[in-house]
């Protein structure tokens, strides 16, 4: 079993397997029934390949709960029409949770990942009207196509970029902070550069995030370019002020002792998950 990650939808794979393990825990951050089948064999042995990690599951499990707050929220204010979840991988949300029927949720990724999640999850009924298109954020035509079809049918679009932004070159989230201009909401996740969330992450973790590109933006800067493009901050839920309260009853539950030579991120480190809005 292969259990190197080789491209940047393995990491699809690597994140299915850390919510297999939070759903099994009683005080799981997430329930997600599908994860353990979406992350397959391969998954598990990139989970479980190099060093092992107890955090890695807590800090995806924690962004999947942050996320799944914010958009229970919006959807409860009845102001959003279509989802559009950018590097959707293998998020299955529409299958886990409680969505209303007339909710459009398109999905966004590479072929052979949305082939591979469907033909797993083909017996199984979305909880909402699902709509998936292969494309490459990178590509301007590809972006356009995405857009212009999420928009088609008219309607409030919230769109969603789960662990995608950090691993993207600067040049491709400028141009979405500008295309996106036809969406009402967005929500994104800043990851931690040295924390613990990060640090103790793992091989598999190490070795996902030498994918990131070259040029790629880190934590504050996406911020100041989806300000700088006339989005406004409506909500965070960062990983120190909203996460340290799980974060510690992990810790206790399970007798846990900080690792003095962990690097530690700042009380206003803006890791976390934020919802962003156009101006009316």
């Amino acid at each position: 079993m292969d259990s190197e990650i080789q491209h940047i939808s393995d990491t699809a794979l690597l994140v299915a397997a850390a919510r297999a393990s939070e759903t099994k825990l009683e005080e799981g951050l997430v329930h997600d029934p599908y994860a353990a089948l979406l992350a397959g064999e391969r998954g598990i042995a990139i989970a479980q390949a190099g060093t092992p990690s107890r955090w890695r599951s807590f800090g995806i499990g924690l962004r999947s709960r942050f996320i799944d707050e914010f958009l229970t929220t919006e959807l409860q204010t009845g102001m959003i029409d279509c989802v559009l979840s950018l590097g959707a991988g293998l998020d299955a949300r529409p299958w886990r949770l409680p969505l209303p029927n007339s909710l459009r949720w398109v999905e966004v990724d590479f072929a052979p990942i949305l082939d591979y999640k469907h033909s797993l999850l083909k017996d199984v009924k979305p909880h909402c009207h699902l709509e998936r298109i292969a494309a490459d954020v990178n590509e301007k035509d590809d972006r356009q196509g995405v857009f212009e079809s999420a928009m088609g049918e008219g309607g409030r679009v919230l769109l969603l970029t789960e662990g995608l932004l950090f691993y993207l070159p600067a040049e491709t989230v400028r141009h979405l902070a500008v295309e996106a201009a036809v969406c009402s909401r967005w929500i994104i996740d800043i990851s931690p550069q040295s924390a613990l969330l990060l640090s103790g992450g793992g091989d598999a973790m190490q070795k996902a995030l030498e994918l990131r590109h070259e040029t790629r933006l880190e934590g504050s800067e996406i911020l100041d370019v989806l300000r700088n493009n006339g989005w406004l901050a409506a909500a965070s839920k960062t990983f120190m002020r909203d996460g340290a309260p799980f974060a510690i009853q992990r810790m206790t539950r399970n007798g846990w002792q900080p690792d003095p030579d962990s690097p530690r991120p700042l009380p206003n480190d803006p890791s976390g998950v934020w919802l962003f809005a156009r101006p009316a």
